[in-house]
């Protein structure tokens, strides 16, 4: 379980028609979970074979039962399934079709999906589907991997802008050996550790998220007029709404953190996923 909810549509219609609303549906829905939809549009069966020999992981599947008036459906689920992608899938239908249905009580035990009628039905039943998975895989330890992902995520994307250029090295130094208490005062070990710090698999043992989101703000961020609204949403709020909430969920065993303090968490991280896609894009940084 990532932050991103990946759901694959396969439709002819794509996103045209029925599936276009109902994936605006569901958007909404997860965002209200803190959660950001890609959702992903198949037409037919060459961009589904393209789609699925690429990725196989899926947190859910729509598959429409009619493709131009043939009914194709069951027949895209077992090559999914024998993709050996274990998704949950669900069959969606506008007709009620007798024949199907007994079709389907033959086969579906074996590829296992789920049959549901376009309309109230089939969002009502996403959602169950949704929060149930949701319910289950999203306890205090997945939250906890989320957090620690996406902050390594930031933490290399301030790296990256603070390696641009070298005037900013005297400030991560000295802000290393405060943290240190002067520990690595001698030329030698200073310029070891500065390689450390420039080499991103090993740079958080000395310059670690607390230490650069400092640099970032005050020596970066706040010289550049056009990015104000980025320094101050990172002065002020970057600390108390991630890494404050992500050392909790690090260093202890059983964090204080209630259902929507977690909810609240998924849409902070979302919320400066863009603050930083923005200061990327200034510099011309590509996450």
């Amino acid at each position: 379980m990532q932050l991103d909810y990946k759901i694959l549509f396969i439709d002819d219609e794509g996103f045209d028609d029925y599936m276009g609303s109902f994936k605006d549906n569901l958007e909404n829905y997860l965002k209200q979970k803190g959660f950001v939809l890609n959702g992903i549009e198949i037409k037919n069966e060459i961009e589904l074979d393209r789609q699925i020999s690429m990725d196989i992981n899926y947190d859910l599947i729509f598959v429409d039962n009619r493709f131009n008036d043939k009914e194709c459906g069951i027949e895209f689920i077992e090559k999914i399934r024998n993709a050996k992608i274990y998704s949950d899938i669900v069959l969606c239908t506008a007709l009620s079709d007798i024949d199907l249905a007994k079709k389907i009580n033959a086969e579906t035990a074996y590829y296992g999906f789920y049959y549901i009628r376009k309309g109230t039905s089939l969002t009502q039943y996403a959602h169950e589907l949704i929060n149930f998975r949701l319910n289950k895989e999203l306890d205090i330890n997945v939250m906890r991997g989320i957090a620690m992902a996406e902050v390594a995520k930031f933490d290399t994307q301030i790296l990256d802008i603070l390696l641009l250029e070298d005037k900013y090295k005297s400030k991560i130094l000295e802000k290393v050996k405060i943290k240190a208490k002067e520990k690595y005062e001698d030329t030698e070990k200073t310029e070891e550790i500065w390689r450390m710090i420039s080499n991103p698999d090993t740079s958080t043992l000395y310059f670690d998220s607390s230490s650069r989101k400092d640099i970032l703000h005050a020596n970066v961020l706040k010289k550049i007029d056009i990015l104000e609204k980025l320094y101050l949403e990172i002065r002020d709020n970057y600390y108390l709404e991630i890494l404050k909430n992500r050392n909790k969920l690090a260093h202890k065993i059983n964090p204080d953190l209630s259902n929507e303090e977690i909810i609240k968490l998924r849409k902070d991280i979302i919320k400066f996923r863009e603050v930083f896609a923005k200061i990327n894009k200034h510099f011309k940084i590509t996450s």
